[in-house]
């Protein structure tokens, strides 16, 4: 059964999740966090709605033996099917997607948004349907990266692929900058605040909502609320565990900015249909 000393535990895709992860260790610094990337699968965003809940069963599998007090889920893809599993799981479950959404109806001066998100989160209407409930006034142009989540990857590995990245945010971006006038780009995959700063270099000016940040808060205010903050006086530790590259891990933590760690350990991965 977990307690207030339990870890907080944080699942993604891929190393996205390290700007969710980032945001609370700098928000929560003394919580212990167990992070799980499974990086040794491909991008979710393209995959159907079993092959994720599998793969994300296999995720949810390993948290539960290490009685988390919370789940994190930091892969937008994933969020968008919470509903299927939630019930799974002891422990509360908080969702990048009603962060996001939240935090996107939450700003009177924007009128007019779009939400960069995987293909997978783009089709199930997530994004539009909860702000649209939440703030009807706005208007929401959703749109589909089909390869931007596996550009970040390259990118945060080695940073020579910029290049890439900069041509397919083109592609993404520059419609909706400069014809559709945006107010606002919520960064609807975890992925995409690892490389901010490229889009902002590309778009001065553009506001750009990181999700993160409002779910870092929320978990805070929840914590709070509960009972549950961690009692321990010193720095929580951070331990990452990869279905992938244990040294691609290591080295992305400590280019984003997710460090220190404690530990970096490879679990393995649920194989499946590729």
């Amino acid at each position: 059964m977990f307690q207030p000393s339990s870890p907080i535990g944080v699942i993604d895709s891929g190393v996205g999740g390290f700007s969710v992860a980032r945001q609370v260790r700098r928000l929560l610094p003394h919580e212990d966090l167990l992070y799980m990337g499974d990086g040794g699968n491909p991008m979710y965003g393209g995959r159907t709605e079993e092959e994720i809940l599998t793969m994300t069963r296999h995720m949810l599998r390993f948290m539960q033996e290490r009685e988390i007090k919370v789940l994190l889920v930091a892969c937008n893809t994933i969020s968008c099917l919470i509903p299927r599993f939630q019930e799974e799981l002891p422990c509360p479950v908080f969702s990048v997607v009603q962060a996001g959404g939240r935090a996107a109806a939450a700003l009177p001066e924007v009128k007019k948004l779009a939400v960069l998100s995987t293909v997978f989160t783009a089709r199930s209407g997530a994004y539009p349907e909860l702000i649209g409930r939440l703030a009807p006034e706005k208007q929401v142009i959703s749109r589909p990266c089909p390869d931007l989540a596996a550009l970040v990857e390259l990118v945060v590995n080695d940073p020579g692929m910029r290049p890439l990245i900069e041509a397919d945010l083109r592609d993404d971006l520059d419609d909706l900058v400069n014809e559709e006038r945006v107010d606002c780009c919520l960064l609807g995959c975890t992925h995409y605040p690892l490389v901010s700063d490229i889009i902002l270099d590309l778009y001065p000016g553009l506001f750009l909502l990181d999700p993160a940040v409002q779910m870092a808060q929320t978990l805070k205010e929840y914590l709070d609320r509960t009972g549950m903050s961690s009692p321990a006086p010193g720095p929580g530790r951070t331990d990452v565990f990869t279905t992938g590259s244990v040294t691609e891990y290591a080295q992305k933590a400590a280019r984003v900015g997710l460090e220190p760690l404690t530990s970096v350990q490879y679990y393995p991965p649920l194989r499946i249909g590729l």
